[in-house]
């Protein structure tokens, strides 16, 4: 008898350290310049034990109801998570904290996306027991309008509850079954994510699965999510979903990435070093430098993807008083914001303080030239920049309200959410709702129709073709000159010379 009962406790604990938890979705390097058609969609989910190979992956079509069987036929992939291990030198922190990650990616090879974009998924054991689910996911498509949710500093500690309205709307969007396209978090979860022996992080993945189970979470990392280590392990091993480890050097750990989602180009980075000056291995040169080529990239792939958003954890301009950052990160930041303007980004948005803020084009601490006639936004030379830093924490002052600042259009401390509707290549909407009381306090057009700078693949190709008409013309003058006054000898002596010159 006793026998029987020790092994009925043996299976439940086994079956407990193995069910899934901190269920989330990111978008996968399909919407990466790397274009991997075998990384569409990416599931995520944590075990306390390792249980590998146990899980199985259903799908079912949510327009025709077929329902597919992922496990082997995908990726699969179970990595261990042990900060134990990573601190185990640590002279002041130690913990014993362990987790295992279990990824699934959905690629086309798995779904059939003219039949449908909308998915019903479970995780189920190899013995066909679910564990999690159903939950669903769209494919975010470039044929239909696309939605973004943004916010950031968030906790779920819920001691205060300074989070809970939050939560409880985008819980209500999920049982709507509102569809959004994916979810930017501007940073600092938890608060902090390795508190507690990382107990803080743990809560934090149990809680955030009533909406990231639905909505892909791609998040750009906050001071509050780097660890006492400063190197975002627990950020990374969870929540890194896009970041490139060739980019990885000694003192420089990638956590720079950017996607496309339908007509819209995204750059998350992450200049703590720069704003917190104490970049003492020279790593921010290595961001600018990531960000130029992935904006001339974008630029170059504009007349398909109009629209380029950056978004980060730190403000460039804010008005918290006698705070070095929001004095000078336009010092700090100088490098990223002539990127800005040089390659004409639409929006720039981050968190950090905890409030929502609106500000005008704003470039070099100075008012950037625009036309505003009601809410509509047009033939802006610097980007708009929102501060999405509501999303409710017990950490810091609550519901402040800052002095009014040159660059500031409104401000409202109230939790609240960002929402970015791209209704077409030449109109965004984006509006501020209030979560408590789901009322939009605030909302702009931004009006690309007038905008004659752009650059496309186009004006490339026509410059190129000038500059070989006009070097052909110069070589076809000399060639003519030189035939009627020294002969054919010199004549092709200095042709030889002149196309040398050309080549080289």
């Amino acid at each position: 008898m006793v026998f029987i009962i020790l092994i009925l406790l043996l299976g439940g604990s086994q079956s407990q350290g193995c069910q899934p938890y901190g269920v989330r979705l990111f978008l996968g390097h399909y919407f990466s310049y790397l274009r991997n058609s075998q990384d569409l969609i990416r599931v995520v989910f944590n075990t306390e034990k390792e249980c590998k190979d146990q899980f199985i992956l259903e799908l079912v079509d949510n327009k025709l109801g077929h329902k597919l069987m992922i496990s082997q036929i995908t990726y699969y992939d179970t990595q261990l998570l042990n900060m134990t291990q990573i601190y185990e030198k640590n002279e002041t922190t130690h913990f014993t904290y362990e987790t295992f990650i279990h990824t699934f990616k959905v690629g086309l090879n798995n779904i059939d996306l003219n039949a449908s974009t909308t998915y019903d998924y479970t995780i189920i054991s190899k013995q066909n027991q679910i564990l999690s689910g159903p939950h669903r996911f769209d494919i975010p498509w470039a044929e239909s309008e696309q939605k973004m949710i943004v916010f950031g500093d968030m906790d779920s500690n819920w001691v205060q509850n300074y989070s809970k309205d939050t939560f409880d709307w985008l819980e209500n969007q999920v049982k709507a079954d509102k569809r959004y396209d994916t979810v930017l978090f501007t940073g600092d979860m938890a608060y902090d994510l390795e508190s507690k022996n990382c107990q803080q992080g743990d809560n934090w993945l149990r809680n955030l699965s009533v909406f990231t189970s639905r909505y892909p979470f791609m998040a750009a990392p906050g001071n509050h999510d780097w660890g006492n280590n400063t190197y975002f392990d627990f950020f990374r091993a969870n929540f890194g979903s896009l970041f490139l480890k060739e980019y990885n050097t000694q003192h420089y750990l990638n956590d720079f990435f950017s996607f496309d989602v339908g007509m819209v180009h995204f750059i998350q980075f992450n200049p703590i070093k720069a704003v917190y000056q104490n970049d003492i291995y020279n790593i921010t040169p290595l961001i600018v430098e990531q960000m130029r080529n992935d904006l001339i990239q974008a630029n170059y792939n504009r007349e398909k993807v109009p629209w380029i958003i950056v978004y980060t954890h730190y403000p460039i301009y804010c008005a918290v008083p006698k705070n070095d950052q929001c004095i000078n990160n336009f010092k700090y930041l100088s490098a990223f914001e002539d990127m800005l303007v040089e390659f004409k980004v639409d929006l720039y948005l981050s968190g950090h303080v905890h409030t929502y803020q609106r500000n005008k084009p704003y470039y070099k601490n100075t008012t950037a030239k625009y036309i505003q006639k009601d809410n509509i936004i047009s033939q802006y030379q610097y980007p708009v920049q929102i501060i999405e830093g509501a999303g409710g924490t017990d950490y810091g002052e609550q519901n402040s309200t800052y002095p009014d600042s040159p660059f500031m259009e409104i401000q409202n401390p109230n939790h609240g959410v960002g929402i970015i509707t791209v209704k077409n290549s030449t109109h965004l909407y984006f509006e501020h709702i209030t979560v408590a009381d789901n009322k939009v306090i605030d909302s702009i057009w931004l009006d690309r129709s007038s905008d004659k700078t752009k650059t496309t693949t186009r004006d490339g190709f026509e410059v190129a073709m000038w500059v070989i008409f006009s070097v052909l013309i110069v070589i076809t003058g000399v060639s003519i000159y030189y035939k009627s006054n020294q002969g054919k000898k010199l004549k092709s002596k200095l042709l030889e010379e002149t196309v040398t010159m050309v080549v080289t």
